[in-house]
């Protein structure tokens, strides 16, 4: 069972879409925003899965079209020293009208701590002009038992 309380991560106003200053208490980003979290894991038994949570104002989707992208990836480290890669964890399309918004992120074969991006893109799909403009106000952490703590930015 996840933990009856999201850890929060990050909260602020996050702009999205083509009409700049349609939220002028938001910082505005253009059509994607990615937001890096280290996720460690304290747990020494029990499922290497945790689960994001997106609160998100004032988003709408057409029907028919397949709605805002959310991915998460994980930043793994390369051959090379110094470098790493980017690797897709999880994805969903959100879609709808409603403020929070899930995605269960499974980190089996990786080792803590996880470096990871989580990406918000808008529905492109739709004709420019019509691209829908909302706000990304929190991101948090609900992991089964507290099996996961995370935090914003990345961590050594």
């Amino acid at each position: 069972m996840l933990s009856a309380q999201a850890e929060l991560i990050w909260q602020g106003r996050i702009h999205l879409g083509d009409e700049p200053g349609v939220y002028g208490d938001a910082s505005y980003s253009g059509l994607t925003v990615e937001l890096p979290i280290t996720l460690e894991r304290l747990a020494t038994t029990g499922p290497f899965t945790t689960t994001l949570e997106l609160e998100i104002q004032d988003m709408q989707t057409f029907q028919g079209y397949p709605g805002h992208l959310l991915e998460v990836f994980l930043f793994v480290p390369a051959s090379t020293p110094q470098h790493f890669t980017r690797k897709l964890l999880a994805s969903t399309r959100l879609t709808g009208n409603g403020e929070r918004h899930t995605i269960a992120v499974d980190f089996t074969g990786h080792r803590s701590p996880h470096r990871v991006g989580v990406r918000l893109s808008i529905d492109t799909d739709v004709p420019p002009g019509l691209y829908d403009d909302f706000v990304l106000t929190r991101l948090s952490n609900r992991s089964q038992d507290f099996a996961y703590v995370a935090s914003f930015g990345f961590r050594a």
